[in-house]
């Protein structure tokens, strides 16, 4: 995957000449040569910068600078693509994954299935929305992928600070996007307790990508992550299952029954392993449907379920 806005060649306002001087500038700095290619498309599209060479070299040191230190890149250039969306991210919300648009996609092939949902609408939860990926893209998508044309997407997210990121990006897409302002609506809680009353058995659709690493997996994860991202958005305690990382998951899974309509759909991103208990407290929750979808790489990262 590449940044929205990445592009080949020598991008306006920086010739063949100074793209290879900046490029030179990095060597040794051990940051791989095509993430540099797209520290320099950022710096190049950067209209602060647009009449300055100089402007430009301190700030492509600059990025490049941060990238060596093991800042993830997606941070480093503070944007990143999500399926149809650009992201603004940064260490207050995670990095946008693959793993995490298969579960948009996921998401939107429940909705195209079910019967009860059509033109007059549906509505969707996603929980712990972080950036806003999972709700955005939803909100997009809809339409085309699964004949709503009108969805209201309600996200929440208990950190104030993920949500300001959120809001950020759902402002962005409204300018782009007629009408994405109204149909998103951001609230602050943990989980349930965010949601407004009035939404008690009308939710069509329930996603979320909760923490699901274990406190005792920390230490194994990439530095990148580790260091770098949100701990309270990846980490959460064992579930009462005894599997790690559990709890949030089975939080989830036992409060959706009273929020979903008779047959809304509940997805769910998991760690592969936490597979088989997931779906146990699916059942527990008298949640029918139960099963496990797969991720791209043929890995169980998804619990499906209907009321």
């Amino acid at each position: 995957m590449s940044p929205v806005g990445a592009v080949d060649g020598a991008p306006a306002g920086m010739d063949a000449d100074e793209r290879s001087r900046l490029m030179a500038r990095a060597s040794g700095r051990h940051v791989p040569a095509r993430e540099v290619r797209w520290i320099l498309d950022d710096v190049a599209s950067d209209p602060g910068t647009a009449s300055s060479p100089g402007a430009r070299a301190e700030r492509f040191d600059r990025l490049v600078g941060r990238r060596a230190s093991g800042e993830p890149l997606q941070y480093v250039l503070g944007r990143w693509p999500f399926r149809s969306v650009e992201l603004t991210v940064d260490p207050r919300v995670l990095i946008p994954r693959p793993e995490t648009e298969h579960v948009v996609t996921v998401a939107l092939a429940e909705l195209a299935a079910d019967p009860a949902v059509g033109a007059d609408g549906a509505v969707c939860v996603d929980l712990g929305t972080g950036s806003g990926a999972i709700a955005l893209s939803l909100a997009v998508e809809a339409r085309e992928v699964a004949g709503v044309p009108a969805l209201e997407v309600w996200a929440s997210d208990r950190s104030a600070a993920a949500l300001e990121v959120a809001s950020a990006n759902l402002a962005a897409l409204s300018t782009v996007v007629a009408g994405a302002g109204a149909r998103v609506h951001l609230v602050t809680g943990s989980w349930y307790a965010a949601l407004p009353g009035g939404l008690v058995g009308r939710v069509d659709l329930l996603v979320s990508n909760p923490p699901y690493v274990a406190e005792d997996e920390i230490a194994g994860l990439d530095p990148g992550v580790r260091e770098w991202e949100p701990v309270s958005a990846l980490v959460a305690p064992d579930g009462a299952s005894g599997i790690g990382g559990m709890a949030d998951i089975e939080a989830i899974v036992a409060g959706a029954p009273p929020w979903l309509r008779p047959g809304g759909a509940l997805v769910v991103e998991i760690a592969p392993h936490q597979a088989g208990a997931a779906a146990d407290a699916a059942r527990r929750a008298g949640l029918a449907g139960v099963r496990i979808e797969r991720d791209l790489a043929g890995r169980s990262r998804m619990l499906v379920a209907r009321r």
